[in-house]
């Protein structure tokens, strides 16, 4: 299990896409990209992009160490999810006010807090620094992709291929 101390460094540091620059088709209803830190070797990303459509989109990263993996963030868009019931001294305090709490159907960002299984808690996209708060078209799409690579530091550029129709 991680620490807090070594989420935040892994959050902060700056990560490259694995074999360069990335073409991701928002149609897909997955996308995966493999990330590293090119300054630090022992660690590895699978950022994953899942999406239904009509219902929801979530975008995800993970320290992937061997067969495991460790989520580090994730948001859900229009998505379900229930808070602990409990705190610990790790849980921030933007985070307490929703101990306990229901999503329904409701956008959220999911954090690391030490402690707790893989991505147990989360905040209100409305409360966070995340920028886009809500999907209703492709370019919300798009931009909320954009902002989640940019959240986790990634410095390859990412192209879009959108549907001809």
């Amino acid at each position: 299990m991680f620490s807090q101390q070594l989420v935040t460094y892994l959050l902060s540091q700056p990560k490259v896409i694995d074999g360069g620059t990335a073409n991701i088709n928002i149609q897909d209803e997955t996308t995966r990209l493999y990330l590293k830190i090119p300054s630090d070797a022992n660690y590895e990303f699978l950022v994953q992009i899942k999406s239904n459509k009509k219902k929801t989109f979530s975008i995800s990263l993970h320290n992937q160490e061997n067969k495991s993996k460790e989520g580090l963030i994730r948001i859900d868009y229009n998505s379900g999810h229930k808070n602990p019931e409990y705190i610990n001294s790790f849980v921030p305090t933007i985070a307490l006010p929703y101990q306990g709490y229901w999503f329904e159907n409701e956008s959220h960002m999911h954090i690391f807090v030490e402690g707790f299984k893989e991505l147990a808690w989360a905040i209100p996209l409305s409360i966070s620094t995340f920028k886009i708060k809500d999907i209703s078209n492709d370019m919300e799409y798009e931009n909320a992709i954009r902002e989640f690579m940019n959240a986790i530091n990634n410095t390859t550029q990412i192209q879009f291929q959108h549907s001809i129709v």
